[in-house]
């Protein structure tokens, strides 16, 4: 329902319509819940909007600007929200939003809790604003991204993905498909920072429109800059990322960067923080694959068709899968076929005469990464008195946060590997190659836990029971 308004008096035919200061708006604001009454003459005139502008400007230079602005922009935008299809208002929108723009990129108001609800409703109101001017806006807001550096900064990026929809669905805007595109290129090439990125992986979801090679560009851009990521900002990011996929972006695209990410960029850096981390994106993985079935069909069939991403992050989401029940013995499976393979490959290529020594030996460190795989996965859950233990100095209890759902499949899987045991001569050549072997590999997997870790105790127990039954 529109608000009636008064006419407003053509500048020839009588004396301009009475000014109103920016306390007046406020004032206008408040009251109008109770009085009902209509727009003032001044807010319709288009000759008033240098006025209404000034205000934001002076309230900006004010000596606590926050809270100035803020009030004076909610004020001035629930008045033009009551009649929001007269062209005065609509223009008055767009002169309001570029003007805040300004102010914001330029930090002449602060990026604080005030910004951000006023940005919100800037939001809430962006079909207002007439489709031609909505250019502006999308260039403004992009106009120099090299200036955000925290993530309160990139508050004016909400905006983004509604004026792009708005423009990309106007009939009245020749080309806007290729604007979007040029926009969303300028995106994707400009260098980004730690809270850039972060915030370009919350917004992804809302550009539905990509296709998949530009959807491929952004998450390569995406894990290249992660390894910059503070890492308590990671587990949040890997959510993201995991949301993402579940709405059908790139899926394995997804799956495969952050298991490579934690696998390979993250595998060295072995510490207490980075455990922790990696446990809390575990869990985040275990709760995605329960809520989207299809994520964990993904990890499979990306472990199936690619040994080379077979590494220890894999083995923990595997062995976290299996706590899965429709996972549960496809995630075993792909485990005990990947260690047996490994080492049969390995034997095989041994007793070959013609192979050359090199391919030998590829295969010699495939067996390796396996094993090694498989021990840095359990770590730090039950190793810190084992021989196979990777950091001694580092305590069980330091680090195995998100670990802990992961125990019964490290059990279940190490007396999976006692039932597939070589004979005698077989152990003895592995041996004598410094492999361990998949009966020695599975008796220090549960030896470790038991020694260590209460819960495995339990665990060791019960399957040990349900063994003999």
């Amino acid at each position: 329902m529109v608000i009636p308004t008064e006419e407003e008096a053509p500048s020839t035919r009588g004396p301009s319509p009475p000014q109103l200061t920016d306390d007046d708006i406020v004032r206008l604001a408040r009251e109008h819940p109770q009085t009902s009454a209509s727009l003032p003459s001044f807010l319709l005139s288009s000759t008033s909007h240098p006025t209404l502008i000034s205000y934001l400007h002076s309230r900006a230079a004010a000596a606590s600007p926050s809270l100035a602005v803020a009030d004076y922009t909610f004020s001035l935008l629930s008045l033009i929200s009551l009649s929001p299809h007269s062209p005065p208002l609509s223009t008055l929108f767009s002169s309001l939003l570029l003007a805040y723009i300004k102010l914001f990129n330029s930090r002449q108001i602060p990026h604080d809790r005030n910004s951000l609800k006023t940005i919100q409703i800037f939001y809430l109101h962006l079909e207002i604003a007439p489709n031609h001017d909505l250019l502006a806006v999308a260039d403004a807001i992009v106009f120099d991204l090299l200036q955000i550096v925290n993530q309160d900064d990139a508050q004016l990026l909400d905006l983004l993905p509604r004026c792009l929809d708005l423009i990309r669905n106007s009939e009245e805007i020749e080309r806007g498909g290729d604007f979007v595109n040029s926009v969303v290129d300028h995106v994707l090439t400009s260098d980004w920072s730690k809270a850039l990125l972060v915030k370009v992986v919350s917004l992804l979801r809302e550009f539905s429109y990509l296709d998949k090679g530009r959807c491929r560009e952004f998450l390569e851009k995406v894990f290249v800059g992660m390894k910059g990521v503070d890492l308590q900002d990671l587990p949040s990011l890997v959510y993201q990322l995991l949301v993402l996929a579940s709405k059908g972006f790139s899926k394995r695209e997804v799956i495969e960067g952050i298991v490579m990410f934690f696998g390979s960029k993250m595998g060295s850096k072995a510490t207490s923080i980075v455990r922790q981390v990696e446990g809390t994106v575990l869990l985040h993985v275990n709760f995605a694959v329960k809520q989207d079935p299809s994520l964990g069909q993904e990890v499979l069939g990306l472990v199936r068709s690619d040994l080379r991403v077979f590494n220890n992050f894999t083995v923990a989401i595997l062995f976290s899968l299996a706590r899965v029940r429709r996972f549960s013995e496809s995630s075993m499976g792909i485990l005990k076929a990947a260690l047996i393979m490994a080492y049969r490959d390995f034997k095989s290529a041994e007793d070959c005469k013609w192979l050359s020594n090199d391919l030998k030996e590829g295969y010699l460190q495939t067996v390796k990464i396996v094993e090694k795989a498989v021990l840095r996965a359990m770590h730090p859950v039950a190793l810190q008195s084992s021989t196979i233990m990777l950091q001694p100095t580092l305590k069980v209890n330091d680090s195995n946060y998100g670990r802990e759902h992961i125990v019964p499949s490290i059990v279940q899987l190490g007396f999976i590997l006692l039932e597939s045991a070589e004979d005698r001569n077989q152990k003895a050549f592995y041996n004598s190659n410094g492999l361990m072997g998949t009966e020695e590999l599975g008796i220090q997997m549960l030896k470790s836990l038991f020694d260590v870790h209460d819960m495995a105790r339990n665990e060791l127990a019960f399957s040990a029971h349900n063994q003999t039954i």
